[in-house]
């Protein structure tokens, strides 16, 4: 009775945050109110309110400021990519399901990216990443994969496609910067090749070309992470 009745307490918190967040009443950088106000407001136990703002902090939702108090986090895809993480350590998900979902949402990712176009800046950015990647290796080559498909991914402009696609960005690049960096010459320069390329074929304006790559470069990363066995 009393482990249902805490958990109903601190659910009321989490819920009570949500609502006013929906209701505008708190927004990005929005300081919630203390743990006594929220204990007082929803007559329940600090203790309970206690409970839900940790839990919350854990999921990214809610950020600490020593001395400050708790404010709404700024990083909402940490949220997402701490439930993507959890979901892969605990089995719920495979790093086949997560190359499987980035596979698909980057094809549309470079629909929207040839309806809309790419700005200057946009280009030459890819492009001076491209440049450096050329001689790089090891960490460093894993940063700036990583750094590329998020260049690609903002060129939509589309704020719900960045959101969660960097969140899930973040968690497949745990994994594929385990190939990266032990990879042999071979290998690494295949997977310069392959950005070349989609870069070249999204300037090009060539659509087919650069979804080819873009299939390529998952089918690619889906055997290294096998190789290396890393697919879970």
């Amino acid at each position: 009775m009393t482990i249902n009745s805490t958990t109903m307490e601190y659910q009321k918190v989490i819920d009570y945050i949500f609502q006013m967040i929906k209701d505008r009443k708190l927004i990005v950088g929005s300081k919630i109110p203390s743990e006594r106000d929220i204990a007082e407001q929803l007559g329940i136990g600090r203790n309970s309110t206690r409970e839900a703002i940790s839990i919350m902090r854990g999921m990214g939702l809610i950020e600490s400021r020593h001395g400050s108090g708790n404010y709404i986090a700024k990083n909402s895809g940490r949220t997402i990519s701490n439930i993507v993480s959890v979901m892969l350590a605990l089995g719920s998900i495979s790093m086949k399901d997560i190359l499987e979902f980035r596979k698909i949402i980057s094809r549309t990712v470079i629909e929207l990216i040839f309806i809309n176009g790419l700005e200057d800046n946009e280009k030459e950015y890819m492009k001076k990443i491209i440049d450096i990647m050329k001689p790089s290796s090891g960490e460093q080559l894993v940063l700036l994969d990583q750094e590329f498909h998020v260049a690609l991914i903002r060129a939509t402009h589309n704020q719900l496609f960045i959101t969660v696609m960097e969140a899930i960005a973040q968690v497949y690049h745990e994994s594929i910067s385990k190939v990266l960096e032990s990879a042999d010459m071979e290998t690494t320069t295949r997977f310069l090749e392959i950005h070349n390329k989609i870069y070249e074929s999204i300037v090009e304006k060539d659509k087919d070309e650069c979804i080819k790559y873009i299939n390529e470069h998952y089918d690619f990363a889906e055997r290294q992470l096998k190789y290396c066995g890393s697919m879970i």
